[in-house]
This record gives structure tokens, C-alpha cells and sequence, in this order.
């Protein structure tokens, strides 16, 4: 099923599952959903037992064949696989999970990498479910998000843009002049009227209601709503029924997302079919928020805010089937996923986590939160890509960051042979006394974010980056024990299945020391990735001479700088503006779409509609990557390769 009949994706990402990675892969949502208290009709007690999720059909007949095969790849990606070795003929014979049952019957209870205990009780209302209901299930996009589950996401969760630190609903004009402005945003093309009174400045103080949310008890109703913005329920100060000044835009990026989809996806024409037939309740919420592509516009989502404010919801987060759940704070953990995503795929991101505790459903979620934990509370990877270097440089603050870069020791640059963006460090520079290891934890984290923009999961299926360690001229001062420590930590723990191929090159006799004692601290599969390469010739297994530097024998003659930060790059590219406000309530309705369509797929009792809701997953995982790249310049400052001019953000 993959996305573009154009491309080939890598094995076990969302385009190109098996039958029994797709079961992991709904079992694993299920328990984020639970967890974070949106509603699934699945019993707690279910949960846990492989049969009671169904394979799509795609998924259920998926040829690895279909899939990309590159140079090492297939084997350091690949490892603790489900049926990894077996040829697609044999899984058809075998069925799901090596099961001799039929596929969508034994969705599985047979060993295998994430299996569950043994079966579900005899009683199970979820196998009862997929016994019952599975032929008269039919299928229901997710057009528009329930009130339910906006209402979670966008209050009890205070995800909504509307409680941003950015936004401004205090000056909102009266209601002629928003009419006004209205009819001018049309008569310009959407573009005019706005601007300045929009009420986005950069000097603006707006005081951040996310601040107020510190703790979520295990069943919390949201009821008190003090902790809103006043601006929410002054509608009289807001101009009668708008609020906070949000006026309603005129419905021209349904065009463009549906034309853009039209471009790709050959199932788009029959998913417009489908949507025009219509459910009821969704036709109902179409004729109230506009339509069936409603979702995707900015005035539609202010009614859907300005419908639920009010309306008390009851968070019911579950944590009886996963222990490990029980130990964070879900608030906190939603935040840190929701702020994780960019260019890259939703679900491909889960993945990582999957692959990397070989398909073991409890040891991945644990995983998982582990590390939004450590996004949340120890590491700011997010704010600090944001900020990028050119503050730090500008006001003389955090100079160990700094220095790393200015040493000029470290650039990424062209692609291997696996088309994987390429990480170059001449170890040389890096001394042990220039930087504090705070600072230089900094630098590895916001470099290893930058290459993340790099990636093209989309257009090239590209998800891996491949280091090279140029060690000619290496010494002990230049032996960094806890740096080396801390990545070793860091990518196995917090970026898995990240890397490529890493390049230990022309490394000396006194390395040997070193590595001695770093080969210990190494996640197996992150050593299997590790090659040594002593010349030109070797390091051209891996990456074509045009690319590799003259000064290790290659034909590249230039070499990595630091184009010094200027004032400007202490802020992003673009100044918020109505066009901003717009992609961040774009965005809050494809992420509840997106949710909700998870919720769909992994309650699906029948592999044809779960197929369906399959394919509409995918089409958000790739309007999320999209919207993250149009919103990139209005909340991300220059960093080096912007400034360089290397890096265009895409899919």
C-alpha cells in the first residue's frame, strides 16, 4: 500500500507493514489512546491479546517485494523482526504470526516477537465484537472530529492554539470592523485585512495558561473553568459571537489539500465517494461547520472550540493493562508528543520505538514514554531547536554550545549510498576542554535535530542519517569518555533507528584505548551499524568519492564553516500573522483527526474498512508533515544550514 506508486519505502514503516506489524502497531496506539483518555471501544482487559485487533487487508497481503532494499540496510533495520527471513509466498502459506490459521482469523496467539499472553477470555467482548459485527461494519471518515475527542485534545489537554503562550485574543475588534476585514481577506485572495490588527506582535506578552496544568489525577472532569482565558467568554469585548477576534476563512485550502492528495494517493477518488454518501451524525456536523472539508478550515475550527468550551468532558485516563503508563504524568507525555512531530511521519516515529524492542508491544510503550519524559523534563530538544544557535551566539550565553560550532569541527553534508544524510565530525577539533559537558549535550541534541529536518520520509523514504567519525589526527585530548557516553545513551534510548551507518574512520593505534572501553557501553544494534574504514577506497563502500573530503583521498574540496549568526536569525523568518493562525488550528484539527482515526482503524472489525482507515491515516500522517513545513518559518530561527543555505525542510 504504498503512498506513491513512485516510490519505494523502506520495510516496516506505515506504507509498508505486514499483517502482524500492523496488529503491534494498533495494540501500541490502543494504549496510548487509553492511556491518555480518549475513548476506545475496547475493553482494558482485551487490550493485551493480539486477536482482538484485525490486520488490514493490504497489510494482511503486503509483498516485501513492494518495499525498497539498500545496501545494509535490510539487515541493521530489520533486526528482531517479525518474519523478517520469510519470503511473503511462505507468510501467505504460514498466515499471520506463523499461525497455519488464516490470516485475518489468528491475528495471534502463536509466538513470535510482541506476543500476548495466550488468549482472551471466553467472554470477550471484543472477540465477540470481531465474531458479530465484522460483515456489517462500514466505513466512516473522519471528516470532522467528534466533540469528544476535540474537547479532550483541545481543553482538558489545553493543546488547542487558542491557550498558546502566542495567542492574542485581547485585540479583537468590533464585530463591523471584523466583517470588514472578512470581506477584505476575500477581495485580496485571502492574503489582505489582516496583518498587524490580526493582534500578533513581537512585542505582545501574552501570559501562558499552558503553565496553570501541572497535574491530572487518574480520572479527572473538566468542569472548572477558571484556569481559561478570560478573553473566551467576553463576547461583548470580542465583537458578539467571534471570539478573541478569530474571523472565519474562506474555505480556499480545502483546494489545496484535496488537489494535493489528488496528486498522489490513486484511493483519493474513492474516498471522495465515500465522503459524499455520508453518515448521519457526520452530515450533521458538515452542515454545522461547513461542509464536508470543513475540517481544514480556520473559521470552522473556531466554532468547534467556541461548541465545547463550554461543555464540561470527562478524561478517563486507563492504565491497568500497562503498568509503566502509571508512572508519568499524561499531560506532560501528550504535550511532548504533539510537540515531537515535524516533517516527519506520526506513525513512523511510533515505529522507530516498535523496531528498535523488536515488536515487543509493553517494552516499546515503556520506551516511548521514557523518552517523551526526558523531552519534557530533562531535555528541551524541542525548545532548543526552535531557539537554534543564533541567540546563544549573539548574547554571548551558553559559549561551550557555541564553541562547538565555531571550531568549524562538524558539518552534514550530501548522502550516502543509502540516500542518508551525511554527519561529518573531525575529532581533532573536538577538545575535552572547550566545552562543559551540559553544553556540549546541547550541541549533540540540536544537531541530531537538524538532521531530523533533512529527512525525506515522504518523497525519498529516507528516516536514517549515517555518521562519520574522521579520526585522523586523533589523541587522547581529544577522547571525550562522557560525550561518547551520553550518544551512546542518546540514540539508543531517545532516537532509535536514527542511524544509518556509523563511519569510525582512519582511526590510530591509541584508539584502541578508547574503544576498549566505549564498545561496552553500546546498544547491540546500534554496534551493528558501526564499520571501520582505513582509506578512501573503503569509505567509498559507503559514500561516493564526490562526496568524501580530498583530504581523506576523496574529491571534495570544501569544507564545513560556521556562517555567523545576525540579528535577524534571533528570530524566525516570518512574523506570526493570520496565515500562522490559520496552520495552527489547521494543524489542532488534523491532529484530532488523526487521533480519532486511529481510534477507528484500531476498533475496526473488518480488514477491508480497517484498510480504509488505514489509508486516511496516511493521508494525515502526510497533511501533519505538511502543515509542519509551512509553519516551520514562522516558529523555528535560522540555524547553520538555513543560514548556508543546505537545507530546505520537505517530505
Amino acid at each position: 500500500m504504498p503512498f506513491d506508486n513512485n516510490v519505494k519505502y523502506r520495510l516496516q514503516r506505515i506504507q509498508t507493514l505486514n499483517g502482524e506489524q500492523e496488529v503491534i502497531l494498533k495494540q501500541v496506539w490502543a494504549y496510548l489512546l487509553k492511556g491518555f483518555g480518549y475513548p476506545v471501544d475496547i475493553n482494558s482487559q482485551d487490550l493485551p491479546y493480539k486477536q482482538c485487533y484485525v490486520a488490514s487487508t493490504s497489510t494482511a497481503n503486503f509483498d516485501e517485494s513492494q518495499a525498497i532494499a539498500t545496501v545494509g540496510l535490510a539487515k541493521t533495520n530489520t533486526r528482531g523482526s517479525i518474519n523478517s527471513s520469510k519470503s511473503s509466498a511462505s507468510k501467505k502459506k504460514l498466515g499471520l504470526f506463523g499461525s497455519k490459521k488464516s490470516s485475518n482469523a489468528s491475528v495471534s496467539n502463536a509466538g513470535g516477537a510482541g506476543a500476548s499472553k495466550d488468549s482472551p477470555p471466553a467472554n470477550s467482548k471484543r472477540m465477540h465484537q470481531i465474531q458479530t459485527q465484522s460483515s456489517q461494519e462500514r466505513y466512516h471518515p473522519v471528516d470532522i472530529p467528534s466533540e469528544t475527542y476535540y474537547a479532550i485534545y483541545a481543553h482538558h489537554y489545553k493543546a488547542a492554539f487558542e491557550y498558546a503562550d502566542d495567542f492574542d485574543g485581547s485585540s479583537a475588534q468590533p464585530q463591523q470592523q471584523q466583517q470588514q476585514q472578512l470581506n477584505g481577506f476575500a477581495a485580496n485572495g485571502g492574503n489582505g485585512g489582516y496583518n498587524d490588527d490580526y493582534g500578533y506582535d513581537n512585542g505582545d506578552d501574552v501570559e501562558s495558561v499552558n503553565s496553570m496544568e501541572t497535574f491530572v489525577t487518574a480520572e479527572t472532569t473538566l468542569t472548572d473553568y477558571d484556569d481559561l482565558p478570560a478573553h473566551i467568554f467576553n463576547k461583548q469585548a470580542n465583537g458578539g459571537g467571534n471570539y478573541g477576534g478569530r474571523i472565519g476563512h474562506p474555505n480556499q485550502h480545502n483546494k489545496h489539500h484535496r488537489g494535493h492528495h489528488g496528486g498522489h494517493s490513486k484511493h483519493n477518488k474513492h474516498r471522495q465517494g465515500s465522503h459524499s454518501r455520508g453518515h448521519p451524525q457526520q452530515q450533521q456536523q458538515q452542515q454545522q461547520f461547513g461542509g464536508a472539508g470543513g475540517g481544514f478550515d480556520g473559521g470552522n475550527q473556531v466554532d468547534l472550540f467556541q461548541a465545547t468550551v463550554n461543555n464540561p468532558v470527562s478524561v478517563h485516563p486507563e492504565t491497568s493493562f500497562c503498568q509503566v503508563m502509571a508512572q508519568y504524568n499524561p499531560k506532560e507525555l501528550h504535550q511532548a508528543l504533539t510537540k515531537v512531530l515535524r516533517n516527519d511521519l506520526a506513525d513512523n516515529l511510533i515505529l522507530k520505538f516498535i523496531r528498535a524492542r523488536k515488536w515487543d508491544t509493553d517494552k516499546a510503550i515503556g520506551m516511548m514514554l521514557k523518552s517523551l519524559n526526558w523531552r519534557f523534563h530533562e531535555f528541551p530538544s524541542d525548545d532548543w531547536l526552535m531557539e537554534s544557535d543564533g541567540p546563544s551566539y549573539l548574547n554571548g550565553t551558553n559559549k561551550g554550545f557555541i564553541k562547538n560550532f565555531t571550531t568549524e569541527k562538524s558539518w552534514i553534508k550530501g548522502r550516502d549510498k543509502n540516500n542518508n544524510p551525511i554527519f561529518m565530525f573531525q575529532a581533532k577539533k573536538h577538545l575535552t576542554s572547550d566545552s562543559p559537558l551540559p553544553q556540549n549535550q546541547r550541541y549533540a541534541v540540536v544537531t541530531i535535530e537538524w538532521v531530523r529536518l533533512f529527512l525525506k520520509e515522504v518523497s525519498e523514504s529516507v528516516d536514517t542519517c549515517t555518521i562519520v567519525f574522521d579520526l585522523t589526527g586523533f589523541s587522547l585530548k581529544n577522547a571525550d569518555y562522557a560525550t561518547i557516553k551520553f550518544l551512546a545513551d542518546v540514540f539508543e534510548a531517545h532516537y532509535p533507528e536514527t542511524l544509518g551507518f556509523i563511519l569510525i574512520h582512519n582511526a590510530p593505534w591509541i584508539f584502541s584505548t578508547v574503544w576498549n572501553i566505549i564498545k561496552n557501553w553500546l546498544d547491540p544494534v546500534v554496534a551493528s551499524k558501526i564499520h571501520f574504514t582505513k582509506d578512501a577506497k573503503e569509505l567509498s563502500k559507503f559514500i561516493d568519492p564526490s562526496l568524501i573530503p580530498d583530504y581523506l583521498g576523496g574529491e571534495d574540496t570544501t569544507r564545513g564553516y560556521y556562517p555567523i549568526p545576525e540579528p535577524k536569525d534571533e528570530f524566525p523568518p516570518k512574523r506570526k500573522d493570520a496565515e500562522y493562525a490559520k496552520l495552527k488550528r489547521e494543524r489542532d484539527l488534523l491532529l484530532v483527526r488523526f487521533l480519532e482515526t486511529t481510534r477507528k482503524w484500531i476498533e475496526s472489525t473488518n480488514p477491508q474498512v480497517s484498510d480504509k482507515y488505514l489509508k486516511d491515516k496516511l493521508d494525515l500522517n502526510i497533511a501533519l508533515s505538511s502543515n509542519y513545513i509551512q509553519l516551520d518559518p514562522y516558529i523555528r530561527n535560522p540555524g547553520i544550514y538555513d543560514r548556508d543555505h543546505s537545507l530546505q525542510v520537505g517530505h
